[in-house]
């Protein structure tokens, strides 16, 4: 318990930080939804006038757009996609990749832990984190839309926005302990994870539409939780989310292995 309080401790800071990155960005989208939601507003007009290539790339559909939850899945899902793939990936390294940089992995190693129990204390770490940010993405999500949106919304659909961005930040938090246990320096695992999540997003938005790359959108965890078809047809893909969250369970398992049975050396 004294080491997981140490984790928990160890990552407060940044996501106090994050926890409040999020509280005001969807403060900001419900207040001014229902202004942006109005037929003809101005901000309609300007995308009307956009490219389909640069709205695809963004995750833009003009149809929904005059629905509170269509605004917020076409332009607030974006960002928000990006901001929690990057929170789960840089936390993993955090946690994992930083005691080979900071050359504590030895001395960790001779406190009287197993190298299990190292491992799923950090990892309880980990998913705490992940499960307060989800927390408080889903609470002020609904509270902001309760308290300033005036048009009707689907409480169902903006559940769905909070359930893929946890499976989100749940898959590149696992699939980064997996690559902080093989590259051990937190520089690099962040570059790699970072430069996977803006491949897999936007290899679901750019390509759409463009049959020779049919095999990109597929290999992309985003293509499996389309929030522009979540919205039109009110559906929650919860049996991709559930299939993507078995993905991510698979690293853990393969870096537990890996850590249990790897030479560590500095």
């Amino acid at each position: 318990m004294t080491l997981l309080k140490k984790e928990i401790k160890y990552t407060f800071k940044n996501l106090f930080i994050w926890v409040l990155v999020i509280i005001l960005f969807n403060l900001m989208f419900a207040s001014i939804t229902d202004f942006i939601t109005k037929q003809n507003s101005p901000f309609t007009t300007f995308l009307e006038k956009m490219p389909d290539t640069f709205l695809k790339a963004f995750n833009m559909d003009i149809s929904i757009m005059s629905r509170p939850e269509g605004l917020f899945g076409s332009e607030g899902m974006t960002f928000m996609y990006i901001f929690f793939g990057i929170f789960g990936s840089l936390l993993a390294s955090k946690l994992y990749a930083s005691e080979f940089d900071n050359k504590t992995i030895e001395y960790l190693l001779t406190k009287p832990f197993s190298r299990k129990r190292i491992f799923i204390h950090k990892l309880f770490a980990i998913v705490f984190d992940l499960l307060i940010l989800f927390g408080v993405f889903l609470f002020s999500e609904l509270l902001f839309f309760k308290l300033f949106v005036s048009g009707q919304y689907s409480n169902k659909i903006l559940f769905a926005f909070s359930l893929y961005l946890f499976v989100t930040e749940v898959f590149f938090a696992f699939l980064g302990i997996l690559i902080s246990l093989y590259i051990k320096s937190r520089k690099l695992t962040n570059s790699l994870l970072l430069g996977i999540l803006f491949f897999m997003y936007f290899a679901s938005t750019v390509t759409e539409g463009v049959k020779n790359t049919e095999f990109l959108r597929k290999i992309s965890i985003f293509h499996y939780m389309p929030i522009i078809e979540t919205i039109k047809n009110s559906k929650v893909y919860y049996i991709n989310s559930i299939v993507i969250l078995l993905i991510s369970l698979i690293f853990i398992v393969f870096s537990l292995y890996v850590f249990q049975k790897q030479d560590i050396k500095i």
